[in-house]
């Protein structure tokens, strides 16, 4: 085995260890929320549509928030504001926990 051959082994691991952690993360987080470029978890979120000359943007803004991402070495964030374009999905995992 070559050392291309271990570095794509490498990716592969980290890959598959990233799912196990977003499918336990899941349990925890509210929002789902899908971008162009990546996946986020959050407890929070808030979306702001901002004019600019003829076209707009969105600020999505996530508290509590779960990055997933294989290179990020701090997955956990207090909070992202994301500027986007595109579309943004959100989906709603769970209901907030009412006694």
């Amino acid at each position: 085995m070559d050392s291309i051959d271990k570095l794509e082994m490498l990716e592969a691991d980290n890959s598959l260890a990233l799912y196990a952690e977003f499918k336990e993360a899941l349990k925890v987080f509210k929002y789902h929320i899908d971008t162009d470029l990546r996946t986020y978890l959050a407890n929070g979120v808030s979306i702001e549509t901002v004019s600019a000359g003829d076209s707009f943007y969105f600020k999505v803004t996530l508290t509590d928030a779960w990055v997933y991402e294989v290179a990020r070495s701090q997955r956990f964030v207090p909070e992202v504001t994301l500027y986007e374009v595109t579309p943004v999905h959100i989906q709603r995992l769970r209901e907030d926990d009412e006694a």
